[in-house]
């Protein structure tokens, strides 16, 4: 207010002077300060005493009619001092320039005042965005190292059979998983190598069109990697993956034949969730669920016994019901202490833990005909109890509706209300039968969180659209009440990710499980392949939108009903273990970028987007690994060369090969040829559509293989596949396009090292009349012939090929050594003396023919080479 009257103030001043404004007079700026000391020099001249000396002024002022002295007096009188004296302290009374530097001093504190927030807020951004900018690059350092980076979670008690059981036994020690400070990366990739098998066989299967186990085979591949630090908790995750997505469907563990991608997808993603095929799919991944968990506490009870067999006592080979008796009493009945008062035992037994214990192990039967041999020891209240039972298993695990109201009458009259002095094992089979109090889900014997899971199991029951509120309780039920205890009850101590993992696996929440999972790194390996697992199988529902910029891989959305749905970004969790791979694996890499396209079976939209995922991280890694001709392939002198990429092109949904023309030059091929990767050299050619130098390395491969049967090359390559070469030959031929860029003579020494193979080959086997009768066909040795043929097979001999030329020496020398083992063959034989010495006298007739065709031939071999054959001739002759 107080700056709007001054503003005011300063307004009526500038009028006050609004009339001379245009007399064009000089303006005087001058400061309060300047005007006072002026005003006091004035006033001092004033005060001083007039000198009355001055004559002239007297003279001058008494011609105008002035008294000097009168006007003196007068002056005297007045007192100017006060004038300029103020009352009070003077301040800045120049309005202008006070609203002025008022003005001037709010704009400079509004300044200074932005300047500092701005330098505040400077000061906070900056630090905020570098602490992000290190705890995302400390993310990626420890992504890329496989570090592991811990999780909080609850203190809660929790309990598994390895960690803790009424009988006492040892805990399983907790061992690390991948990537848990790894003493260097290249023990990671080392390790990282039986995943690729199995990832790079999952290529060939998809473009087969074959199923596989997949979850069998990453528990080998881990198994393989992980020989010497084995961490049973992760075989045990691997060994339910395969009882839910039922690649294991016996007890024995016989695994299921057929397996075929994305068998779930349909139901589990597309149908919707009330529909029977879904509703289905949800009971056939719950029943191997509970199959898993009852064959789990099955090898609990064996192990158990094992530990404990010098006080078991049981001898010779116990049947399961006796390890399952035998169970009991070591846990109720250790060290001479007497059994729990409130079992009701019977006959030798503990009449309802018997029956509880074998139906936990799954063995529902043998439960059954255990309880119909004891029926005489149950009290005539419990004997209704076997029918139920029977009707439960008979039923998949439902009773008819006026058993279930009797047994329901039965429970709350007798038991319900005496739960602490019932038998506790009578209470829980009486509430999984009649699905008694489903308002509390655990009863006394639930120890354990594999009981718990079990139990849950089977008390859920999925479309049951007439069921009372208080009776419903679905697997929705059963998802919501594992969430709402989190990973805090399964996993306190935030040390055993898995205990969790498993809860979400069992509950059929597998998007939320492989999102926990990734957030413990030493467990990078099993989120990765886990993922790659439920994906094949059809079972991880991925974003409808992938969103680059949202590090978060986890999502969730509503459906038209209202049901809330989890996604997790497939993609991007291919795309980050093929970044960490790149450099050291790039083909490996991209075995892991072609499983995005899995993700093409749902809606257009999402499918072009998956697909274009694939292609653009696909070009990323290209560029990562600068392998250009490798992967993208080249064309030279009009020859296309595909890349390595080309070959899984189905994967990726890509039909046009013509982007991947740039591959590897012949050049290239002819690289490889003079490492000796003949094998490398031979696919690059044969890429190129250079087949006459793929007919020459065929040459050069077999030329080895003779030369060194069963063996293998310096470079460490197998040796040929002989049947691949012989249909390649075929297929050559009878390719008018192919054949005419392969010569006749390379056809020709092919056709001619493959019988010589065969020869090799049955040599090898001992078989020395096929031997001999396919070096006669060859046409290549006369053993039969005077001396002008001899001299014209000579001759030939010079114009053979140089790989069937270095090999004569040895050929020469198993054809003389298979003449003379038939020779002493027949000579050792018993009978027919005269057909014995003719098959001798003919073997020394070719011996000698043989020898006459070695010395013909011009080529320099070996000198012991003539020794042996000479010796053989002798032994033959002999």
């Amino acid at each position: 207010m107080a700056y709007a009257s001054l503003a005011q103030l300063a307004e009526q001043s500038k009028l006050l002077t609004s009339h001379i404004g245009g007399q064009q007079l000089p303006h005087i700026e001058r400061g309060i300060d300047q005007i006072e000391n002026q005003s006091r020099k004035l006033a001092a001249k004033a005060a001083k005493p007039v000198d009355m000396s001055d004559n002239k002024a007297h003279f001058l002022l008494a011609k105008g009619g002035v008294d000097a002295n009168v006007m003196h007096s007068q002056m005297s009188s007045i007192n100017l001092k006060p004038t300029f004296e103020p009352f009070q302290p003077m301040y800045d009374t120049d309005t202008e320039a006070f609203l002025r530097h008022q003005h001037e001093q709010a704009i400079i504190n509004t300044i200074d005042e932005s300047r500092r927030e701005t330098v505040q807020d400077f000061d906070a951004n900056f630090e905020f965005s570098l602490s992000n900018d290190w705890e995302r690059t400390k993310k990626r350092i420890f992504e890329e190292l496989g570090q592991s980076v811990g999780t909080d979670g609850k203190d809660f008690a929790s309990r598994s059979f390895r960690a803790s059981t009424s009988l006492g036994l040892s805990q399983a020690t907790s061992v690390p998983g991948f990537g848990q400070n790894p003493a260097s990366l290249d023990i990671n990739f080392i390790q990282l190598k039986p995943y690729y098998s199995v990832v790079n066989k999952l290529c060939e299967d998809r473009l087969q069109g074959n199923g596989t186990s997949l979850a069998t085979s990453f528990a080998k591949a881990y198994e393989d990697a992980h020989k010497d630090q084995l961490n049973q908790k992760i075989v045990e995750t691997w060994t339910l993956l395969m009882y839910v997505l039922q690649e294991q469907v016996t007890r024995t563990g016989m695994l299921n034949p057929v397996t075929k991608d994305r068998r779930f997808a349909k139901a589990y993603l597309m149908s919707p969730y009330s529909s029977l095929e879904a509703t289905r799919l949800r009971q056939g991944l719950a029943q191997g669920s509970k199959m898993f968990l009852e064959m789990h506490f099955k090898n609990h009870i064996e192990e158990a016994v094992a530990q404990k067999a010098a006080d078991a006592s049981l001898g010779g080979a116990p049947s399961f019901f006796n390890k399952v008796r035998t169970y009991i009493q070591l846990k109720y009945d250790h060290y001479g202490s007497s059994l729990q008062p409130n079992l009701e035992v019977a006959g030798g037994h503990a009449l309802w833990a018997q029956i509880y214990y074998l139906f936990r192990c799954g063995e529902g039967q043998e439960a059954l005909k255990f309880a119909t041999e004891n029926e005489q020891h149950f009290s005539p209240a419990d004997r209704q109890f076997i029918g139920y039972f029977s009707t439960y298993l008979k039923d998949s695990g439902t009773l008819a509706q006026e058993q279930r109201e009797r047994l329901l009458s039965d429970f709350n009259q007798r038991i319900r209300y005496s739960s602490d002095t019932v038998d506790p094992y009578k209470f829980t089979l009486f509430k999984i039968i009649g699905r008694c109090e489903l308002n509390k889900k655990t009863t006394p014997v639930i120890t354990v969180v594999e009981d718990f899971m079990w139990l849950q199991l089977l008390l859920i029951r999925e479309n049951q659209a007439d069921t009372m509120p208080q009776e419903k309780y679905d697997l929705a039920d059963f998802q919501a009440l594992v969430l709402k205890f989190g990973p805090g009850q399964f996993n306190p101590k935030n040390n055993n990710p898995l205990q969790y993992f498993q809860v979400l696996i069992h509950s059929q929440q597998f998007e939320q499980a492989i999102h926990y999972l990734s957030s413990a790194k030493a467990f990078t390996l099993e989120t990765v392949h886990m993922a790659i697992t439920l994906t094949y199988h059809g079972l991880l529902r991925i974003p409808t939108v992938h969103r680059v910029s949202d590090p978060n891989l986890f999502s969730t959305s509503t459906d038209a009903q209202g049901r809330q749905l989890s996604h997790y970004d497939f993609a991007e969790l291919m795309h980050r273990q093929a970044r960490a791979i790149a450099d050291q694996s790039p083909v490996h890499a991209l075995g892991y970028l072609y499983q995005i396209c899995l993700n093409t079976d749902l809606s257009p939209t999402t499918n072009a987007e998956q697909i274009s995922l694939c292609h653009s991280y696909i070009q990323e890694l290209v560029l990562q690994a600068k392998d250009y001709a490798a992967l993208l392939g080249s064309t030279q002198h009009g020859v296309k060369t595909p890349g390595v990429i080309e070959k899984y092109l189905p994967l990726i949904k890509i039909e046009n090969s013509s982007q991947f023309v740039r591959e590897i030059t012949i050049e290239a091929a002819k690289s490889k040829a003079r490492e000796g990767s003949v094998e490398d050299a031979i696919q690059l050619y044969g890429i190129a559509e250079s087949y006459n130098q793929v007919m020459d390395l065929y040459n050069r491969q077999l030329a080895e293989y003779i030369s060194n049967p069963g063996l293998q090359s310096t470079t460490g390559e197998s040796g040929p596949n002989v049947a691949t070469i012989r249909r390649q030959l075929t297929e050559f031929r009878n390719d008018p396009k192919i054949s005419q860029q392969i010569s006749d003579r390379s056809m020709e020494t092919c056709t001619r090292l493959l019988k010589l193979v065969d020869f090799t080959n049955l040599y090898d086997r001992a078989r020395y009349d096929a031997a001999i009768a396919e070096i006669e066909s060859l046409n290549l040795i006369p053993l039969e012939a005077d001396m002008s043929t001899i001299a014209k097979k000579a001759e030939e001999f010079q114009s053979l090929d140089e790989s069937i030329a270095r090999n004569f020496p040895a050929v020469l020398l198993k054809t003389m050594e298979s003449m003379y083992q038939l020779s002493e063959y027949h000579k050792m034989s018993p009978y027919d003396e005269a057909g014995r010495r003719d098959h001798r006298l003919m073997l020394k007739r070719r011996a000698r023919t043989l020898m006459m065709f070695a010395g013909s031939i011009k080529f320099r071999m070996p000198a012991d080479t003539y020794a042996r054959l000479n010796h053989l001739d002798v032994l033959i002759s002999a």
